[in-house]
C-alpha cells in the first residue's frame, strides 16, 4: 500500500537579502496511514519547514511532496486549499481567537466551510465532549488554562474530520504533566479516531507516543526507524546525541573516576536492548556464588513493552565469580568491563 504522505528528493530554500539560506535538502521519507510519526531535531534543523510542506503553508524549492496520491507541488493554491481542508494542524501557542468563545473557536472551520448551523452544533458539542471541555463551551480562552487551550486547539483541528493531524511542537508552552496529558489526548486521536499524527517536539516527549521518528540535522534526514531502534540503537551520531540527553544511562570519563574512589570491585556497564532479564540473573549469580553487586549509575527504561537502557553495576566478590556472574550476563545484554 502506498504511504499517505511520501517527499521525494525534497529541498526547500529561503532568500535572506541577496542570501540563500538552505532549510531542507533532499528528503526522502515516507509516512503511512495510521501511525503516530514524530520528527526530531534540534531549533533550526527544519521540523517545522518540513510539516509546514504536508499542507502547502510552505512550497518545495524543489523535489514533489506527495499527501493521499495527490502530488502537493504540483497544484495549484486554490487545489492545495482543498487539500489542506483535510489536515488540520494543533500549534504550539493555540492560536485562539480571544474574542471567540470555546464553542466559537471550534465551530470557526466549519462555519468557513458553510455547514449548518444544526450539523455545527452537533459536531462541536461531540469535539468538546472527545477533549473533556463540555463545560467550557462557553469560556472564553483567557479564562482557560494552557492545557485546556490547546485541549480546544485539538477539537478545532479535528473539526473538519481530517485524515492527518499535524502537532508542530504542540506542548512545548505547557509544564511537563499537561503536557503528558496532551500527549494522551493525541494518542486518542489517533487509535480510537484513526487520524494519523505528524508531530514535532523533543525526544523525551515524542517518544511516549510515537510508532515511527525522523531525525534531522542541519535539514538534513540522517536517520529513520522505530522509536525503540532509535532509542535502544541509534545509528548516527546526531540520534546518539539526543537518546543521551534523556536517558543519560552510559557514565563518562568523570563518573568513572569518581565511582572507581568509591567502589573498589570491577564496574560494569550492562545495556539491556529487548525482552531483558538481568534481575533474575543477578539474583542467580548471588545466589550460586557469593558476590554482591550495586547498581550505581544510569537505569532500565521500557518502551512499548520492551526493556531498554543501560546500567553500571559495582560487582564484588571472587574474581572467578565476577567473571562466571559477567559471563551468564552475556547471553542476555551487551555488557563491558569499564576500564
Amino acid at each position: 500500500m502506498a504511504p499517505l504522505i511520501e517527499f521525494r528528493d525534497v529541498g526547500k530554500t529561503f532568500r535572506s537579502g541577496s542570501t540563500t539560506v538552505s532549510a531542507l535538502d533532499s528528503i526522502d521519507l515516507s509516512i503511512d496511514a495510521g501511525e503516530i510519526f514524530a520528527i526530531i531535531g534540534h531549533s533550526g534543523a527544519g521540523k517545522s519547514t518540513l510539516v509546514r510542506l504536508i499542507n502547502g503553508l510552505e512550497h518545495a524549492t524543489s523535489g514533489t511532496v506527495t499527501v493521499d496520491g495527490v502530488v502537493v507541488t504540483e497544484q495549484t493554491e486554490k487545489d492545495v486549499r482543498r487539500i489542506r481542508a483535510r489536515i488540520g494542524m494543533v500549534f504550539q501557542q493555540f492560536n485562539l481567537f480571544r474574542s471567540r468563545t470555546v464553542f466559537g473557536n471550534v465551530a470557526y472551520p466549519l462555519k468557513l466551510a458553510g455547514r449548518p448551523k444544526g450539523e455545527q452544533r452537533a459536531r462541536v458539542a461531540e469535539l468538546l465532549a472527545f477533549v473533556g471541555l463540555t463545560d467550557k463551551a462557553w469560556a472564553y480562552p483567557d479564562q482557560l488554562s494552557g492545557g485546556q487551550k490547546q485541549r480546544v486547539g485539538i477539537a478545532r483541528a479535528l473539526a473538519g474530520n481530517p485524515a492527518i493531524l499535524l502537532a508542530d511542537e504542540s506542548t512545548s508552552a505547557l509544564d511537563p504533566e499537561t503536557t503528558q496529558d496532551v500527549l494522551r489526548l493525541l494518542k486518542r486521536v489517533n487509535s480510537e479516531l484513526g487520524v494519523t499524527v505528524v508531530v514535532t517536539h523533543e525526544m523525551d516527549v515524542v517518544r511516549s507516543i510515537a510508532d515511527r521518528v525522523a531525525v534531522l540535522d542541519s535539514g538534513r534526514l540522517v536517520e529513520v526507524g522505530t522509536v525503540f531502534d532509535v532509542f535502544s540503537a541509534p545509528r548516527t551520531d546526531t540520534s546518539r546525541r539526543f537518546v543521551e540527553t534523556v536517558l543519560r544511562n552510559r557514565p563518562d570519563g568523570e563518573d568513572i573516576a569518581r565511582l572507581r574512589k568509591r567502589h573498589e570491585g570491577p564496574l560494569v556497564s550492562v545495556t539491556v536492548d529487548g525482552d531483558a532479564v538481568m534481575g533474575h540473573v543477578l539474583t542467580e549469580a548471588v545466589r550460586q556464588h557469593d558476590l554482591r553487586f550495586e547498581i550505581v549509575h544510569g537505569g532500565i527504561d521500557t518502551l512499548r513493552g520492551r526493556s531498554f537502557g543501560s546500567v553500571t553495576l559495582a560487582l564484588s566478590g571472587a574474581e572467578q565469580d565476577v567473571d562466571k556472574a559477567v559471563a551468564r550476563l552475556r547471553t542476555v545484554a551487551t555488557v563491558e568491563v569499564l576500564a
